[in-house]
């Protein structure tokens, strides 16, 4: 059986890209064909097109309108310049609309504390995000020990499959105001994303189990024993206030 470490990310990902002159491919596609860690590495490394589409449709949706932009364009400029002068108009307009929509997402007055910025990062998931993973138990229990080691917290596997209504998919480390935050990724029984985000508290002392709504989903938060919880998904208080109460004095 071929070992997976023989390859690099930057193979595989070039693999997935159809970029395979330089890389060995046909290695690659023969270890495939045995090898069901490499195959879990690789499709962890695959970028789901369609997701990333429906992300931007939904920023798009939140963007500031465009604004009238005057290209000083000659009327009387000779015909051979027009094709130039689209290229470039395309390229400014382009440039201005990717400018605004960056502007609007980092800069938004509605994003104050971690609580915002993990509900608007976790408001871009759709069913599909989560719905085709599926991963040896190995790989599972590698990632557990890596994200909970990013914040000193260990995370134990039989926990998380064992909340009723939540089926673990995956964790990962993203990070606010350098200090790693930890996200947990489930879905619903009736297929929607929900995510469990820790990090470590910036304040001493415990904070009682608040419910709340964030970017229009369900939200449950709390403090323990040094750690802030978010819980976050969905348009069921019912679920997640009823998780996140048996979350609160067991992880």
């Amino acid at each position: 059986m071929s070992d997976d470490r023989t390859f690099s990310d930057e193979q595989l990902t070039a693999f997935l890209d159809g970029e395979t002159e330089h890389i060995p491919a046909d290695d690659i596609r023969a270890a495939l064909e045995t090898d069901a860690g490499l195959r879990a590495r690789l499709h962890g490394l695959s970028m789901d097109t369609g997701e990333i589409a429906g992300a931007f449709d939904r920023l798009l949706e939140r963007a500031p309108e465009m604004p009238d932009i005057d290209l000083g364009v000659d009327a009387a400029a000779p015909p051979r310049k027009a094709p130039y002068l689209r290229q470039l108009a395309a390229c400014i307009v382009l440039a201005l609309f990717v400018g605004a929509i960056a502007g609007y997402v980092v800069r938004s007055d509605s994003l104050r504390t971690w609580h915002d910025y993990v509900a608007a990062y976790h408001a871009l998931y759709i069913d599909d995000t989560l719905g085709n993973i599926e991963r040896p138990e190995g790989l599972v229990l590698a990632e557990l020990d890596r994200v909970g080691g990013a914040i000193g917290k260990t995370i134990e596997l039989p926990l998380l499959r064992g909340i009723d209504g939540l089926d673990y998919k995956r964790g990962q480390i993203l990070g606010f105001e350098n200090r790693p935050l930890v996200q947990l990724a489930f879905l619903s029984d009736k297929g929607v994303p929900v995510a469990l985000c820790i990090i470590r508290a910036g304040d001493p002392g415990d904070r009682q189990l608040q419910i709340s709504e964030l970017q229009g989903m369900s939200a449950a938060s709390w403090t323990a024993g040094g750690y802030d919880y978010l819980l976050i998904g969905g348009t069921d208080p019912e679920l997640i206030s009823s998780v996140a109460a048996g979350l609160v004095d067991r992880i």
